[in-house]
């Protein structure tokens, strides 16, 4: 077979191809003249992640783990000391997006399997935070509204009902109006002293709303009427309505980036919002902080008396008897046959849980214990300060001051080991300013 004499087979040839003709963007022989020191993306510069995690002296992880561990309880212990007017009394809805959205997996296990995850830990962490709040769960799916867990102050019921996947299966497209149309008819009864709020997991990126005479902007103003405060957390993309509802309820909103994200903004919503002068946001912002009727800016003229505090609410509320366990009884809240429970002390009907509402009487009925551990977010404790190895000095307690635990060993610090950051002690020892005792991460919270 003869060749070509020219023919050389080290050398390649440049052969236009059709492709080269209607292809829209650089051509083939456009792209073979780009820099020749250009390099591809898998070929510049990573980050070993795995550098962040050190080995501790025994050659394990454990050491670490405990360290990402304490940097967020202790980036969440460290909140402001200035005791601020906050309520006691919360009555949440958690609106939850069930759509088959939620079954992307760019949240890993999935979206789905993250939510359930994080809802447990968030409910419990929620009551702890909040013993005299209830909360009840709407799903969202099928472009209907379901109530899941009607409202009330038993977290067991909220878990049971978040661990039976087979009734949690994502279907369909979401409907955000019937959601908060749903959950506005659950707040209707509930005394406006209380705070009122909705938080919404959005998955979606549309909502599948009803064609009818209300709209979900008619829905918006009814909750601004309500004073009902709305939180929408989203897991693709801003919406511009769900920002809208969030902004004029005087509620949050936010993007979830990542897993760690995610969960930052759902933590967020445990402690209870702080109370404002007036509940108008809109019209505190266009005042410009000042009083109504221009009082503030005569006031601040005549050289600057302050803004009428807003007037204290009284609440009403019932310590009930516990009943024995020994015989069952019908409960007024749910109408079956129960062990145990509680007397209304007004109208001594039956109630399964505190702390709750009456059903017959309406009264607003706690138990004691709930009733103190609510103050300590009124009143929050001064931010104890972490000890540097150089600061410590014999005598050094052996265990914390609180729970008795003891305190880890100081021989990595001695041998130049550990070191701190993110305001985490290296010691394991936090002291309070005012008794001069040490305390561990555990107490600090």
């Amino acid at each position: 077979m003869a060749r070509d004499a020219d023919y050389n087979p080290d050398v390649e040839a440049d052969i236009d191809s059709d492709d080269d003709l209607d292809r829209p963007g650089p051509s083939k022989r456009a792209a073979k003249k780009k820099d020749k020191d250009a390099i591809n993306a898998w070929e510049g510069d990573f980050k070993r992640t795995w550098d962040v995690v050190q080995e501790d002296e025994a050659g394990g992880l454990q050491a670490a783990v405990e360290s990402l561990l304490a940097r967020g309880r202790r980036k969440r212990a460290l909140r402001s000391e200035a005791p601020l007017r906050r309520s006691l009394v919360r009555h949440m809805f958690i609106v939850v997006d069930l759509s088959e959205s939620m079954r992307d997996k760019d949240f890993r296990p999935s979206r789905f399997d993250l939510t359930l995850q994080y809802l447990r830990t968030f409910v419990i962490e929620w009551f702890d935070q909040n013993p005299l709040g209830q909360v009840g769960v709407i799903l969202l799916r099928d472009r209907l509204a379901e109530t899941l867990v009607p409202m009330g102050g038993n977290p067991q019921e909220i878990l049971t009902a978040l661990a039976d996947k087979a009734r949690l299966e994502p279907s369909g497209e979401p409907s955000l109006q019937n959601g908060l149309v749903m959950a506005r008819g659950g707040m209707a009864h509930l005394p406006s002293n209380s705070s009122l709020e909705i938080l919404v997991l959005f998955s979606s990126i549309s909502t599948a709303d009803p064609d009818g005479p209300m709209t979900i902007h008619d829905v918006l103003a009814s909750l601004e009427h309500a004073k009902i405060r709305t939180t929408i957390i989203a897991l693709s993309a801003e919406i511009k309505v769900c920002k809208q509802i969030a902004e004029r309820t005087g509620g949050k909103f936010g993007v979830a980036v990542d897993e760690d994200h995610y969960r930052d903004l759902l933590w967020d919503a445990v402690p209870p919002p702080a109370q404002t002068a007036t509940f108008g946001v809109r019209d505190a912002l266009a005042r410009g902080g000042q009083a109504a009727g221009g009082a503030g800016a005569g006031a601040g003229a005549r050289g600057g008396a302050r803004a009428t505090k807003p007037a204290g609410d009284l609440l009403v509320m019932g310590f009930p008897t516990r009943l024995p366990a020994a015989g069952e009884s019908f409960c007024a809240c749910h109408g079956t046959l129960k062990k145990g429970g509680y007397l209304c002390p007004r109208c001594g009907a039956k109630l399964c849980d505190v702390p709750t509402d009456c059903e017959v009487c309406a009264l607003m009925v706690v138990s004691s214990p709930h009733l103190a551990r609510s103050f300590w977010l009124l009143f929050p404790v001064a931010n104890y300060n972490t000890i540097p190895h150089a600061a410590l000095a014999p005598p050094l307690a052996p265990t914390c001051f609180g729970c008795d635990a003891r305190f880890p060993s100081l021989a990595p610090l001695e041998a130049g080991v550990a070191r701190a950051d993110d305001g985490v002690s290296p010691t394991g020892r936090y002291r309070c300013a005012k008794c001069a005792h040490d305390f561990c991460m555990e107490c600090d919270l």
